[in-house]
C-alpha cells in the first residue's frame, strides 16, 4: 500500500477530516511496519510538553492531559533533528522513555516515533510499540513514506485546536469495553 495523496485530500474535505486522514496513515504505516500499540502526541515546545491525541489502548496510554517534555536523546533526534526515533531494544526504549518498565510489562520492547513536520517544526508524533527487534530500518523507510499524511492529519487538527481536540472520529474518547456487545 502506497501513500495516496488525493484520496488524503478528499478525506481531509470531509466532516471530522483529521481524524479520517489519520486513519488512512495508519492503515498505510501498519501495513509497512506494523504496530501492536499505537498511540499519536502533539507538542507544546514553547512549555516543553506533549499530549496524546490517540491511543489504540485508552487504559493503558489514555489521551488527554499534557506531561513534561525532556530533552534526551528522543528530543534531539525527534524535536530537533525532524527525524524518527526508533529502538529495537528495551535497553535503547529506557535511555529517553520513563515509562519503559511499562512499557516492557505491556510486552513490547521496540519502538518507532514517526514526526509530522510544518513550516520546520516537528507538530506532531505518530508512536509505535512493536516486540524486539520489529522496527528495522526497511520497515522505518516503508512507514516513512507515510510522513505527509500524517503531517496532513496533525494540520487538519491543529486547525481544530489541538489543545483539546483528538484524532478519534468527532473528539469522542476511545471507548473500554465493559462487558457488553455492540
Amino acid at each position: 500500500m502506497r501513500p495516496d495523496l488525493l484520496h488524503a485530500h478528499a478525506l481531509a474535505a470531509q466532516p471530522h477530516g483529521a481524524a479520517k486522514v489519520f486513519s488512512h496513515a495508519l492503515e498505510g504505516i501498519d501495513a509497512a511496519a506494523p504496530s501492536l500499540l499505537t498511540t499519536a502526541s502533539v507538542y507544546d515546545l514553547a512549555n516543553m510538553r506533549s499530549r496524546r491525541v490517540f491511543t489504540q489502548d485508552a487504559a493503558a496510554y489514555p489521551t488527554g492531559n499534557f506531561k513534561r517534555l525532556d530533552r534526551n536523546l528522543y528530543y534531539e533526534r525527534v524535536i530537533e533533528g525532524r527525524q524518527p526515533f526508533t529502538s529495537t531494544t528495551i535497553e535503547e526504549i529506557a535511555t529517553v522513555f520513563f515509562d519503559w518498565e511499562k512499557i516492557r510489562a505491556l510486552g513490547f520492547e521496540s519502538n518507532m516515533n514517526l514526526p509530522a513536520i510544518a513550516d520546520g517544526q516537528v507538530i506532531g508524533t505518530v508512536n509505535l510499540l512493536n516486540r524486539a527487534g520489529h522496527f528495522t530500518p526497511e520497515r522505518v523507510a516503508a512507514a516513512m513514506e507515510w510522513q505527509p499524511v500524517v503531517t496532513l492529519a496533525f494540520l487538519l487538527l491543529h486547525q481544530r485546536g489541538a489543545e483539546t481536540a483528538t484524532l478519534h472520529p468527532a473528539d469522542a474518547q476511545p471507548q473500554i469495553a465493559e462487558g457488553r456487545e455492540g
